[in-house]
């Protein structure tokens, strides 16, 4: 049973801007930066197809489990997509998508997902991907020293 997680925010700056933040060494050091208990093993070398992040993940205090995330699209400006490899997850799938709005622009984090015992831990995940995915929004506006609003954050 997979569900799927959004979190989408409009913010003020050209889709290019938004995009080469993410793009750069400094966008996966900062955003992947922010998690505690997430130890870099190996960070990928761009976002394109192929390319892989593999990572130390602490799930519990003294349970830590490998995670590799191998990049599946990509399509400049507008997203990239990765999937877990080997995870806590039994499906992880992650979608950027970049859209316009105007002078602004839209990144909407999508992630379909499926992990065990998930109608007991549905809650769980949800507060902790809120908490990440704002906290990522709130970040790369700081980054890009520009404004931004959340429009949605939850489970569709």
């Amino acid at each position: 049973m997979s569900i799927k997680f959004v979190c989408k925010s409009q913010f003020a700056c050209s889709v290019e801007k938004l995009f080469s933040f993410h793009e750069s060494k400094e966008g996966f050091d900062t955003l992947v930066g922010l998690e505690k208990g997430v130890k870099v093993l190996q960070k990928p070398n761009s976002l394109d197809v192929g390319e892989r992040a593999i990572l130390l993940v602490e799930l519990f205090p003294f349970y830590k489990v490998l995670w590799i995330a191998e990049h599946i699209d990509y399509r400049k400006n507008e997203l990239f997509q990765d999937t877990q490899i080997e995870g806590p997850f039994k499906k992880f799938v992650h979608t950027h998508i970049f859209l316009k709005d105007g002078d602004n622009s839209i990144l909407s984090d999508e992630i379909e997902l499926d992990f065990y015992f998930l109608p007991l831990s549905k809650f769980i995940l949800l507060q902790k991907l809120k908490n990440q995915f704002l906290n990522r929004h709130r970040i790369t506006a700081e980054k890009l020293n520009t404004t931004y609003k959340n429009l949605y954050c939850g489970f569709l």
